[in-house]
């Protein structure tokens, strides 16, 4: 299994948060990790077999859109995995896509029903070698997704920044009140922009740092890492466990190397 994150392209890193790649064999990643919500909208292009949404039984399109979700997502490979990912920022998706993000909370549709062109581009992607491959993304997302204002997102922006700094253990109703905004228009900004609410974004940004607690520091106890991460006690931190990572705490300790737990690897 190979997976590596890159820097995006000069031009679109207002809009692009990491490019990541992965590839191997079927059985590489036969043995799935639940994908967490992450707070960031992706498009992804299979180059390889396709992904067998595991909820629903469904092949995944080549060129996929992946929106705003609220709970995790399984996978399944079909055959050899081939794939591009282009994360975007939080908050960037709305303006990028020219779509608002609320549109595409917990869906998982081909890119080019949103973007047109994606499916012919995904075919130019999978018709060179790796090594041309980077060269030619730009070109192919440039033409595509919008340049977006900073000025009319620095609400947003600075909201993001202080759950983030934070770690989600942050109040909403102070983050409005230090943004100058009221809670009713920062929810509507963040449904907008964002696709999820402030809530739900500092949620996911605590149980990403309780994830990372549990699989970098073994000797923390359950109840150790709930009250390090804000959560009122060890059976809350395993509520959120199940609803957003889709496994148990202890399930993440012990988890071996796969796609699910590499994704995470840039939060």
């Amino acid at each position: 299994m190979e997976f590596s994150f890159h820097a995006p392209p000069p031009e679109l890193a207002s809009s692009i948060k990491a490019i990541w790649c992965a590839s191997g064999t079927k059985q590489e990643f036969e043995s799935p990790q639940p994908i967490v919500p992450d707070g960031c909208v992706e498009l992804i292009f299979n180059l390889g077999d396709r992904f067998i949404n595991a909820e629903t039984g469904e092949l995944q399109p080549r060129e996929l859109l992946a929106g705003q979700m609220t709970r995790p997502v399984l996978a399944l490979p079909t055959g050899d995995v081939d794939l591009i990912g282009v994360r975007l920022h939080t908050g960037r998706g709305g303006a990028s896509l020219r779509i608002p993000m609320w549109e595409l909370q917990d869906r998982l549709i081909a890119a080019s029903d949103v973007i047109g062109g994606l499916d012919r581009a995904a075919d130019r992607l999978r018709e060179v070698n790796r090594g041309e491959r980077f060269a030619r993304l730009p070109g192919e997302l440039s033409a595509r997704l919008s340049t977006t204002d900073s000025h009319a997102m620095a609400s947003v922006d600075h909201a993001l920044a202080m759950i983030d700094a934070s770690r989600g253990t942050a109040a909403i109703e102070d983050i409005a009140k230090q943004v100058g905004i009221t809670r009713r228009h920062l929810e509507r900004q963040f449904r907008d922009h964002v696709g999820l609410g402030a809530k739900h974004v500092a949620r996911i940004a605590r149980i990403h740092t309780a994830l990372d607690l549990l699989q970098q520091q073994p000797s923390m106890s359950g109840a150790e890492i709930a009250a390090a991460c804000g959560y009122s006690d060890q059976a809350h931190l395993i509520r959120e466990c199940q609803a957003l990572a889709g496994q148990s705490p202890q399930k993440f300790r012990t988890t071996a190397r796969s796609l699910g737990g590499l994704m995470r690897a840039d939060q």
